[in-house]
Order: C-alpha cells, then sequence, then structure tokens
C-alpha cells in the first residue's frame, strides 16, 4: 500500500466514510507492517504542512478512545487469532495514534480532522467570534445634524469642522474640540449646538470639550455638550457614569445634569454615576467642591466625600466616600466590597456585554476583591465561585446565576 492510499483510508476511516472492504485492508495493513514504517510514511507528509486548526488534547484522546473501542478493529482481530484477542498489531494502532497524536498537539495540521468537526476553519471562527471579551474603547459621536460616527472605525485625525470649532480624534486621547480663535470679529451664533457621545455596553471612551474639560465615559452611558461654550455658564447632561476634571473658570460655572440633579462646579475632580436603570443616583467628589441641588434640596461637598440620591426622593444623603472603589472603572478595575451579586452582574453586564439571568434568591449573598477588567470574564466567574455559594453557567452571551 503507498503512502497516499493509506493516507487516504486513515482519513476515511476518521471521516466514518471507509466501505468495509476497505477498512478490512487497513486493519490488515496496520497488523501486517513495522508501526515505525508507518508512522514514517504519515509523518513526512505532516511535516510539510501549513499552519492549520491545532487538533487539541481532548480531540486527540477520543480518537485514541475511538481506535480502542471500535468494533470492526476487534472483530478483525478475532478472525484473525483467536488466541491474541488484542495482541501484537493492536499495540501497533495504539502505537500509530500515538503518533499522530503527538503530532497534532504541538500544532500542526491533523488530516483526520472529520471526526471533530470544531476542528474546521469555520467553526474555530465561529467560537471566536461568540467569545466573551472585555469592553473596550469604543463609542458613537452624534452630531447635531444627526450624523452618527462610529469613532473605533475612523482614523486620527480630523473628524469634522463645525463654525469655530474642529473636532479631532487623537491617539490615546479619544475626541478633541478645540475652538479656534476668531480673527475676524464676527458675532458668534446665539444657536446652541450640541454632540452626543455615546458608548454602548462593553465600551469606554474620552472626550476633551471645547473649554478644556476631560470626561472619561464608562459603559453605556452618555454624554450631551455644546461644541462652543457661550454665555456665562457650561451645561452638559448625562446618563450612565464619567469621570470629570473641568477646567478651572470662575466666571463660567460648569454644569452636569443628570437624573434631575444637578451638579455645580468651577473647577474640580468628581465622579458622576447616573444610570437609568439604578435606583440612586452618586456623585464623589476627589478634589475642590460641588454643589449638588435636586429640587429643593442642595448639598455641598468636600473631597473625599460622595452624596448619594435616590431617584425617588429629593433627600441627598452624604458620607464620606470609598474613592478607591469609585474609580475602580476608571484605572482598570473592578473593586466590590461588600457587594452583594446583583450589583456585581450589573457592572459585568455593562462590561462584557453580557445578559444576565437568576435562578435562585442571592439577597444575602455578598462578595469583596479586585479584579483586573482586562481579564476574561470566565475568570473573574471562577474567582467569585471559590469565595462564594454561587455557580456561574455560560450559554452564548448569557450569564447564569445559580446557587
Amino acid at each position: 500500500m503507498n503512502k497516499d492510499k493509506l493516507e487516504r483510508l486513515l482519513q476515511q476511516y476518521f471521516n466514518n466514510t471507509i466501505t468495509d472492504t476497505d477498512c478490512i485492508e487497513l486493519l490488515d495493513y496496520l497488523r501486517n507492517n513495522d508501526p515505525d514504517e508507518i508512522a514514517k510514511a504519515i509523518d513526512e507528509r505532516l511535516l510539510a504542512l501549513e499552519e492549520g486548526p491545532e487538533f487539541n488534547r481532548f480531540q486527540a484522546k477520543k480518537i485514541l478512545e475511538r481506535i480502542k473501542s471500535d468494533a470492526r478493529f476487534i472483530n478483525q482481530t478475532d478472525e484473525q487469532d483467536e488466541d491474541k484477542p488484542v495482541s501484537k498489531w493492536y499495540n501497533n494502532w495504539i502505537k500509530v495514534a500515538a503518533i499522530l497524536i503527538f503530532f497534532s498537539t504541538v500544532g500542526f495540521y491533523f488530516l483526520f480532522n472529520g471526526y471533530h468537526k470544531v476542528t474546521s476553519q469555520d467553526n474555530l471562527a465561529a467560537a471566536k467570534s461568540s467569545e466573551i471579551l472585555p469592553g473596550s474603547t469604543k463609542a458613537t459621536l452624534t452630531l447635531a445634524n444627526g450624523k452618527v460616527i462610529l469613532l473605533d472605525n475612523v482614523a486620527d485625525g480630523t473628524l469634522t469642522k463645525s463654525g469655530r470649532t474642529v473636532i479631532n480624534k487623537a491617539h490615546n486621547e479619544g475626541l478633541v474640540y478645540n475652538t479656534q480663535a476668531d480673527n475676524n470679529k464676527t458675532v458668534p451664533s446665539t444657536d446652541t449646538v450640541y454632540n452626543t457621545l455615546t458608548t454602548p455596553r462593553g465600551g469606554e471612551y474620552k472626550v476633551k470639550l471645547p473649554d478644556g474639560t476631560n470626561v472619561w465615559l464608562n459603559s453605556s452611558s452618555s454624554l450631551s455638550y455644546p461644541i462652543e461654550f457661550a454665555g456665562n455658564e457650561r451645561h452638559v447632561k448625562l446618563t450612565g457614569e464619567a469621570y470629570f476634571e473641568v477646567a478651572k473658570n470662575k466666571d463660567k460655572p460648569f454644569y452636569v445634569c443628570a437624573n434631575n440633579v444637578c451638579v455645580k462646579v468651577l473647577g474640580t475632580h468628581f465622579n458622576i454615576a447616573a444610570y437609568n436603570d439604578d435606583a440612586e443616583l452618586t456623585t464623589t467628589l476627589l478634589e475642590g467642591s460641588v454643589l449638588i441641588t435636586k429640587n429643593s434640596k442642595q448639598r455641598l461637598l468636600a473631597p473625599g466625600q460622595q452624596a448619594v440620591i435616590r431617584n425617588n426622593a429629593d433627600l441627598i444623603s452624604v458620607a464620606d466616600a470609598s474613592i478607591n472603589q469609585v474609580m475602580a472603572w476608571k484605572n482598570g478595575y473592578f473593586v466590590f466590597n461588600d457587594d452583594n451579586i446583583n450589583t456585581i452582574m450589573k457592572k459585568l453586564s455593562r462590561w462584557y456585554d453580557v445578559d444576565i439571568e437568576y435562578q435562585g434568591s442571592f439577597e444575602n449573598l455578598r462578595f469583596g476583591g479586585t479584579f483586573y477588567r482586562s481579564k476574561s470574564i470566565k475568570e473573574l466567574l471562577n474567582n467569585l465561585e471559590k469565595i462564594g455559594k454561587v455557580h456561574f453557567k455560560i450559554t452564548g452571551r448569557r450569564i447564569i446565576v445559580m446557587q
């Protein structure tokens, strides 16, 4: 039997397309020939192959189990030698299989991948596309005329110009708004033109506003702002979560409006979390001072303090903040401090772009710990399972939380 026929019959064997006649011929050949010579014949072709799909150890084990349990193999052995039902040529089979497995596990293309369809390029690509990856830098910019720009698909440089304002995309700086000097001393337009920056689930982005204020948007967030701050005040509108470093201008206070709450600042660093599906809004001050107003209630925050305002009430509660926990998202971490599983999974849902399903009650289950946002969700969930009485099942882009 020549090399080409041997390889063809082996491929048909593993593809379950071999005829009974060819199967008998293959088994007889393997029984009567030196397994080292057989391996050498296959080896030469394997080593000449270019890169292809990798055959993993689990599949290799299945191939070996299949050879051992093949009824045709056992029956042929019995017919040939009743006294030695597995004897010498059974071991030959195993030696050949072991050689095949060796080469396949170091990354060579396995000729007989029909047995497990997951080794095909198409299925590998599909598996990769369904993998749950951490969030990344991505957002959309909606201009005043309704045009939407997908920022992760455009090159760095000037995106557009509106009036005196040039909008650029800069590497590692996100969006940058530059208001050019008006050398002609023309009267500025009284119409306020707004842009909106929106991050999806699994996205985050930075923008430098026309006044020099820097804003970092967390996932599932949106910021609306004018392309030029005219008049005596600076106003922006937020949904979701953002960290602000406001450019100082004592003559033009900066206002952030979110969920019927207004935060007034002159120049300061602070974080606001105002997701629509949260029961409360939080404002955490790192530097400077802010005045928080909701209807008739007002509170002034000092650095290191956090204000909590429930959506269904006007009461503003102020307490010392855990700055490390509040700023974890911007610094690339998850920090949980006796958090319940619902709060944790809501954060994971936004960052990894997954849906959450609960099977059971978890009201009294709480967790602590610090985790990288760049890590896979599987690793994070495994750690949670180790420290608490909870289990997770991943189905597509759905995470099932179980007791």
